[in-house]
């Protein structure tokens, strides 16, 4: 291999490790949207099982009156 070989190998492999790394972070911020983004999906189906159940002992007391 001539030495202009070697230095655009090399460069390819800073540009490919580069890329590995910005891909890398991009994931990571994606997995913590998603994580964040389950959080208030368990957040929010806990408020309506709350409604839910408020709702049913309303029923139950209007069935009782």
């Amino acid at each position: 291999m001539s030495q202009f070989e070697i230095t655009h190998f090399e460069d390819r492999v800073e540009a490919l490790i580069a890329a590995y790394r910005s891909l890398l972070s991009d994931y990571d911020a994606l997995k913590k949207a998603h994580e964040d983004e389950q959080a208030r999906n368990r957040e929010t189906r806990e408020r309506l099982n709350g409604v839910i159940e408020r709702i049913r002992a309303l029923e139950a007391e209007a069935d009782n009156a």
